[in-house]
């Protein structure tokens, strides 16, 4: 035992100079045996770890964490092999319970043989640095947020700047704690002449203790108002001219408390082009007035003009029927040779006089009916019945044109129909497209008629191997007095009036009538009446 004693000795109080070095040194000096024992505890390690030395010297070192053991066993088995440790982090218990983090660099402790004895450490405090790692990362996010919060600080400024609009932000007290560079250019004056001044300089003289009242009473209870509310604001340049204005404003809690954010547009120039578009509205309303009463003037004219016309026509017709009949019926005699035989030559003038009575008949007839249907006289008288029986009639009184051009005129089977019409109407309207049918298609034709049931109504079909009708004059060939040309006969035929009727005929009795047809490839003509 006196031995070891002596070892110690020497080993540690080999010169009291360094012995007092140590003691001066700030850093904790500690030395411990291979078991663990301190040997040597400086008053750095007293003041830093808050035992003495007498308290700890020849004991197991203390300052170990509980669950730290082994971390330490194994930094004292690498001295005791001669592995020094450099700077190495680590965190040791003070005599309160209290852990605080050092660095630590270590060396072997060796007797004067050079056998390794122990260790000899040295532990500086690093708690402040620790702190400042485990600060770093906040820093580093406090400033990038700074950054990031000067950037929106810029961006919101040059938003600012750019903004069309005048925006000026007023404190409780109505002083402009802000306006941007529209704020300049509207009010004319500098932004060092706005910023501290009452708002109430921007507002004509005569409404500025209105004005004082209303910013009173919004500061009681300020809410977001955007612009276009109804009301007719002004404000007031630096020169002293007022022009129109609308203002959103917007509260906004600040650190200096409420402020109010107004947002002002200069509408003079929409309420210029406002009162402009209300002068030609007005101007265009009185003069679509006149032009309405000079058009009822012009209409009732010429309904008046219209139906003097159809009066005329309807009686002309019938003076001009009652000596036609007269005539008909005495070249009708003639041609009977009742009362004698008549030579070639008169046999020739009597059948022309007798067919152009016919075809003058024709004429009257058509402006009549053309008449009453532009006036509205034109009674239809429903029954109802099978039309298959009027389409053979119709066939049968036109075969005799027919066979003159050696033209196949055909009735297609049509299955069992019951129509509500008017037969005569019907009739009318078969025998004008079978004698247009007849008229345009060459000798050794065909002309053909069918039926059928479609949607709800009875479709009829009149269709032809003639001339054909160009496509531009599908819809204009229902116009009144229209012809398409020339018959096969080279000459032109007819009054233009018979599609016309026709096509009347066919929509008062609520129906349509529709065209297919190509130069050369002949026509087909089709209507539809109501169904029983």
């Amino acid at each position: 035992m006196q031995a070891n004693e002596t070892t110690k000795r020497d080993l540690l109080n080999s010169s009291s100079a360094w012995t007092g070095l140590v003691n001066a040194c700030p850093l904790a000096i500690v030395a411990v045996n291979s078991n663990g024992e301190v040997l040597l505890w400086n008053s750095a390690a007293e003041h830093i770890f808050g035992w003495t030395a007498e308290e700890v010297l020849g004991h197991r070192l203390p300052t170990i964490p509980a669950g730290s053991e082994d971390e330490f066993r194994m930094v004292l088995d690498s001295q005791m092999h001669g592995i020094p440790q450099q700077g190495l982090e680590v965190v040791r218990r003070r005599k309160d319970g209290a852990l605080i983090h050092l660095r630590l660099w270590t060396s072997p402790l060796r007797d004067q043989e050079g056998r390794i004895q122990g260790k000899l450490s040295i532990l500086a405090d690093a708690s402040e640095t620790h702190q400042a790692q485990q600060e770093r990362p906040q820093l580093l996010m406090s400033e990038r947020d700074a950054r990031e919060h000067t950037r929106s600080t810029d961006r919101f400024r040059e938003i600012l700047e750019a903004a069309p609009d005048a925006i000026i932000q007023v404190d409780a007290a109505g002083k402009i704690v802000l306006a941007n560079a529209a704020t300049e250019q509207m009010f004319g004056y500098p932004r060092d002449e706005l910023l501290g001044k009452t708002v109430d300089q921007l507002v004509p003289e005569e409404a500025r203790e209105r004005h004082a009242r209303h910013r009173s009473r919004y500061s009681e209870a300020p809410a977001r108002r955007p612009m276009g509310t109804g009301l007719h604001l002004e404000g007031r340049r630096k020169d002293g001219t007022s022009f129109p204005v609308e203002i959103s404003l917007s509260p906004v809690n600040s650190a200096e408390g409420v402020r109010v954010s107004a947002v002002i547009r200069d509408v003079t120039d929409r309420e210029k082009a406002e009162q402009e578009f209300r002068q030609m509205q007005n101007r265009l309303t009185s003069e679509l007035s006149m032009a309405n009463r000079e058009l009822e003037l012009r209409s009732r004219e010429a309904e008046q003009a219209n139906r003097l016309k159809s009066e005329f026509l309807a009686s002309i017709s019938h003076e001009l029927r009652s000596p036609l009949h007269t005539i008909i019926g005495f070249s009708e005699l003639l041609i009977e040779q009742l009362e004698g035989p008549l030579n070639e030559k008169q046999t020739r003038f009597v059948n022309h006089i007798h067919r152009d009575s016919l075809h003058l008949l024709e004429l009257i007839n058509d402006i009549l009916d053309l008449s009453k249907i532009e006036a509205g006289k034109l009674d239809l008288h429903r029954e109802v019945f099978n039309p298959i029986d009027a389409v053979r009639e119709v066939l049968a009184s036109i075969s005799p044109a027919a066979e003159a051009k050696h033209i196949l005129l055909e009735l297609k089977p049509c299955p069992p129909l019951t129509v509500h019409a008017d037969r005569l109407r019907l009739k009318q309207i078969l025998l004008n497209l079978l004698s247009n049918a007849i008229k345009f298609t060459p000798e050794h034709g065909n002309v053909s008629v069918e039926c059928s049931e479609s949607k709800g109504a009875a479709r009829f079909c009149v269709s032809d191997t003639g001339l054909g009708i160009p496509k531009q004059e599908h819809q204009t060939i229902f116009n009144k007095f229209h012809q398409v040309g020339a018959t096969t006969k080279g000459v032109r035929e007819g009054t233009g009036l018979g599609l016309a009727i026709t096509k009347h005929l066919v929509e008062e009795h609520g129906g349509r009538i529709e065209l297919d047809s190509e130069v050369g490839q002949g026509s087909r003509f089709c209507f539809t009446v109501p169904l029983a």
